[in-house]
C-alpha cells in the first residue's frame, strides 16, 4: 500500500491525498451511473479516471462534448497516451486508497456487478484559487459520461492501447 501519512511528500499528500482523489472518482461514477441506472460503473474502470483527469495535458485536450467518439479522440490525440499504461500503474496505488476511504466512509458501495455512489450531493469550491479543481471535478463528470456513451470497458481499455 501507500506510505504511512507522516512519510509522504506535502506534494503527494496535499494533491494525491485519499479525499480528493475519492472525490474525482466519485464524481466521473456519480456521472456515468445517471445516464441508465440499470447498469452500474464497471470497477476496472476505476483506474483511469486519476490518469485522464488530473494529468493536465489530458483534462485539456478532452474534448467538450460526450459525441466526440472515444476512440476518434484516442487515435488523434494519442501522443497524450504514450505514457499512459505507466502514469495508471503510477496512480494505481492512490486510486485503491480512495476507493478504500469512499468505501469507508460510506459514499460509494462497490459490488461484482460495479459501484454505485450512494451520496449523490456535490459541492464546488467558491474559492479564487480553487479554479483547477473545480476543472478537475468537471472533467471526471464528463469522463463518466464519456466512458458511459463508449461502451465496456473492455472497449476503452482496448482504444487505450491497455491491459486491466
Amino acid at each position: 500500500m501507500n506510505q504511512k501519512w507522516e512519510e509522504r511528500s506535502i506534494i503527494v499528500a496535499n494533491l494525491l491525498n485519499p479525499a480528493f482523489c475519492g472525490e474525482v472518482i466519485r464524481r466521473a461514477i456519480l456521472s456515468y451511473n445517471s445516464i441508465n441506472e440499470d447498469s452500474k460503473f464497471p470497477f476496472s474502470l476505476s483506474y483511469l479516471i486519476l490518469p485522464f483527469v488530473l494529468h493536465k495535458k489530458t483534462r485539456e485536450h478532452m474534448p467538450r462534448s460526450v459525441a466526440t467518439y472515444f476512440h476518434s479522440w484516442a487515435e488523434e490525440k494519442e501522443f497524450l497516451l504514450i505514457d499512459f499504461a505507466s502514469r495508471t500503474r503510477q496512480l494505481l496505488p492512490y486510486t485503491k486508497e480512495a476507493l478504500m476511504f469512499l468505501s469507508y466512509h460510506n459514499a460509494v458501495e462497490i459490488e461484482t456487478n460495479g459501484i454505485s455512489v450512494t451520496n449523490a450531493k456535490k459541492k464546488s469550491i467558491k474559492d479564487e484559487h480553487a479554479q483547477e479543481v473545480n476543472d478537475i471535478y468537471k472533467k471526471a463528470e464528463f469522463l463518466g459520461k464519456w466512458m458511459k456513451q463508449t461502451g465496456s470497458a473492455q472497449t476503452i481499455y482496448m482504444f487505450l492501447k491497455i491491459q486491466p
